[in-house]
């Protein structure tokens, strides 16, 4: 009698064990459904395990939103890693907060001419776009508040975009002429011309040109007439490449090329001496807001070799001053987030939100 007790009790147990386990099947199989459909929709989410404060959906940047535009902004290019389409995004300095700026369905209409700089306008909303539409040179406009193209007019060549500071006026090359483009009434008009050797900038104020030449620059007024030249006494040999203009208009940076060793230098535009050269292609290197300093944005290696027998790197933001020599590091941050890993700065912008 006790045996057959006890063997009841056993077959008691194991029905309550596979009711038990038919009970939890259901609801272990549908967690498992879920997550395979959510890796589905993001495949990248299983990258962000380890970072629970990444977003797995691409956060879109929104024109006006407060948020977004409270500090100045990296414009780059780049592509999530799933994607086959490059398009433009921005990040706060740190490289945080990345956000898409123009959706990739854009970018199957209007291939970019990716060498010629895009330039975004002073409010933010508009940013100016050299290539090809239907297989011809074009100059675009992306409206971001309305997230549609603008044709401002065909040609081809380097634009060399620059915007007035009411945001009201393009102004750009075209097939070697030049032209202003009135945003508000979408008229296109001819301006003086003002040759350059690689690159013009408008100052800022409005004012004057600076246009480059090839061992030197020359300022124009805004109506073309020349005020001053600058001649550095370079080699004919040399070029002055990869030119870019502080955000003060104080300084000029560029790369001399040709030479048995590239250098990459900044002058003062209103005394350009030659003071601050150093050797490469200052490649990653952006001016920042802040007067006198540089951002670059750079890969360092270690020193040992890793695990799998290469050097491990770490994404950094090098701020330099370039008058004292002063430099501080610090870590990308959101390093990898949708396979954006490299930050190649455009353009800082939104410069608003400091003061300028």
């Amino acid at each position: 009698m006790c045996l057959t007790k006890k063997y009841v009790a056993f077959i008691l147990l194991s029905v309550m064990v596979v009711l038990l386990n038919a009970c939890s099947e259901p609801s272990s199989s549908q967690t498992q459904a879920e997550l395979q459909a959510e890796l589905a929709k993001y495949p990248w989410a299983k990258e962000h395990k380890n970072h629970p404060e990444w977003p797995m959906e691409i956060r879109e940047e929104v024109y006006g939103d407060a948020d977004t535009f409270s500090t100045p902004r990296l414009m780059f290019w780049n592509k999530y890693k799933y994607s086959e389409t490059r398009t433009l995004w921005s990040s706060r300095l740190d490289g945080s907060d990345r956000r898409r700026i123009i959706p990739e369905k854009i970018f199957t209409q209007l291939e970019p001419a990716g060498l010629h700089p895009p330039a975004r306008s002073p409010d933010n909303r508009y940013i100016a776009i050299s290539g090809y539409l239907n297989n011809r040179a074009t100059r675009q406009l992306y409206d971001t508040k309305e997230q549609k193209l603008i044709t401002m007019s065909g040609g081809g060549g380097y634009p060399w975009f620059n915007w007035t500071e009411d945001s009201e006026n393009v102004i750009f090359y075209s097939d070697g002429k030049n032209f202003n483009y009135h945003v508000p009434t979408g008229e296109l008009t001819p301006r003086p011309q003002i040759h350059h050797s690689g690159a013009a900038f408008l100052l800022p104020g409005d004012k004057e040109f600076l246009a480059i030449k090839y061992d030197g620059f020359w300022i124009h007024k805004f109506n073309g007439e020349i005020v001053r030249k600058v001649n550095f006494g370079f080699p004919r040999a040399w070029e002055m490449k990869n030119h870019r203009i502080s955000p003060d208009g104080k300084y000029l940076a560029f790369m001399t090329h040709g030479r048995k060793d590239f250098h990459f230098h900044w002058v003062n535009i209103a005394n350009p001496e030659i003071e601050h050269s150093e050797k490469g292609e200052g490649g990653g290197v952006i001016f920042s807001p802040d007067e006198d300093y540089q951002l670059e944005f750079v890969a360092k290696f270690s020193k040992e070799r890793g695990k799998n027998g290469f050097y491990p790197s770490k994404r950094i933001i090098r701020t330099k001053n370039i008058v004292t020599g002063e430099q501080a590091e610090a870590l990308v941050k959101e390093k990898g987030i949708w396979g954006l890993g490299t930050l190649g700065p455009i353009a800082i912008t939104n410069l608003a939100a400091q003061g300028r």
